[in-house]
């Protein structure tokens, strides 16, 4: 019998409502839009996120705000529960790996009841570690992961592997650095961001870093240095068949931000991570590769999507085309085997432009369902002479949403033969290998 695959938890509890004086139905919209988007994201892991309170009111906002906008995520995927974060699978059978806890920039014991609770289960050496990994003072919106020591009660217990600390934003003028509603819900986005990102980070083996941890270890480039780094040339230890990339340690404030590291501080990012960069473009590995080949063409200048393009970004477009381009030629010398598209989804789900430059052998472990496939294999997939053409004619870029979304739910078809008889990603996996073989 196949052993039954582990359902990562993360508990937390209803941020900034508590001690912070949020208003608790915008503080559960800001909330359940962060935890929709980032689900939808990663609808094929199995994740279960857990909203914890004691106070039945607020899970009920949660609740009634979940059900208005959660679409065909499944119910499992997010939970509200009574009860105590720390207890969770003692008092209801539910075990979380990962717990959050609000605390302040000073980081200290005691900010609010979970907080003290935790620092009285696990004594000084909390703190210490605290203050070890985070001299500095947090910065609201930020998230700081703790190892939970593997001989304490919360680890051998509760099977809590880690803390997620998150300074969270604050209204109540009777605590330090009171700040506006609208501040408020700004930082309260970042927060849930900053956790959810973290959460992701954690539960595939990488160290998460806070901005706040990033800044400490960023030594500043002049601009000469960065001119000549212009001349950077891919590394030949790079394979470029390579579909499994060393992930980074730099953390991005948010998962849907991951790219905007890689824009302003490329010089911080090994090898395996960035094929190539100058003074306006980046090149990446796409980290969750769908093809043998699967890199990005970034333009470093910060442009959200293809949605804010004008005629004006022309030149851009082909500079892009032509980055894309020569990545092609290189991988080609490699692998003359290999045939190419460049181009863009139509409906990004990351900030920041980018084209991906891929090979159309879609062999490759990280493809792993019909979206997937469909987001590069139907009209979802823009090449970029299209946007080239249509800048040229319209001068902007407009697209139906609704439209190319649905084109995710295409049925599974061949985009090499008329194969007619496919409708499961194994048996898709296995035809594309075929092709592959043959060719």
């Amino acid at each position: 019998m196949n052993e039954q695959k582990r359902v990562v938890g993360l508990g937390f509890p209803s941020i900034s409502t508590n001690f912070g004086d949020f208003p608790i139905d915008i503080a559960a919209e800001i909330g359940c839009e962060a935890i929709k988007e980032f689900l939808k994201l990663h609808k094929e892991f199995d994740f279960k996120l857990i909203l914890t309170e004691q106070d039945s009111k607020v899970l009920n906002v949660f609740e009634l705000k979940w059900k208005e906008i959660k679409d065909d995520l499944e119910d499992f995927k997010f939970q509200t529960k009574k009860g105590n974060l720390l207890q969770l699978k003692s008092d209801l059978r539910i075990e979380c790996r990962f717990i959050v806890v609000e605390t302040t920039w000073r980081m200290k014991p005691g900010t609010n009841q979970l907080s003290k609770q935790i620092f009285d289960a696990l004594g000084s050496k909390l703190h210490e570690e605290l203050k070890r990994l985070y001299p500095k003072p947090g910065i609201v919106g930020e998230a700081y992961p703790v190892k939970v020591p593997k001989d304490s009660d919360l680890h051998k217990s509760e099977g809590i592997e880690q803390i997620i600390f998150v300074v969270s934003p604050n209204m109540n003028p009777s605590r330090p650095d009171p700040v506006s509603l609208e501040k408020a819900k700004e930082l309260l986005k970042k927060t849930y961001d900053s956790i959810l990102n973290a959460f992701w980070e954690l539960t595939n083996g990488q160290e998460y870093r806070s901005i706040t941890t990033i800044k400490d270890n960023v030594q500043e480039v002049s601009a000469f240095d960065i001119l000549m780094k212009s001349a950077s040339k891919p590394s030949s230890k790079i394979s470029p068949e390579s579909s499994r990339r060393t992930p980074s340690k730099v953390g991005s404030g948010g998962w849907n931000n991951v790219l905007l590291p890689y824009c302003q501080k490329p010089e911080m990012f090994p090898k395996s991570e960035v094929y190539y960069y100058d003074n306006e473009f980046v090149i990446i590995f796409d980290k969750y590769p769908k093809a043998k080949n699967h890199l990005l063409v970034i333009p470093r200048k910060q442009i959200d999507n293809i949605g804010e393009l004008k005629k004006q970004n022309l030149e851009l477009v082909r500079a892009l085309k032509e980055k894309g381009q020569w990545v092609i030629e290189k991988m080609k010398q490699e692998n003359p085997k290999l045939f190419f598209r460049m181009g863009f989804h139509a409906v990004p789900s990351l900030r920041q432009l980018h084209m991906h430059v891929i090979s159309q052998d879609f062999i490759s472990p990280s493809l792993k369902n019909k979206k997937h496939w469909n987001s590069f294999t139907t009209e979802f997939f823009i090449d970029v002479e299209e946007i080239e053409r249509i800048l040229e004619k319209q001068g902007e870029v407009k697209f139906n949403k609704a439209y190319y979304e649905d084109l995710l739910k295409s049925p599974l078809k061949c985009h090499l033969c008329d194969a007619k008889s496919i409708k499961f990603i194994p048996d898709l996996k296995k035809h594309l290998e075929e092709h592959w073989n043959e060719s």
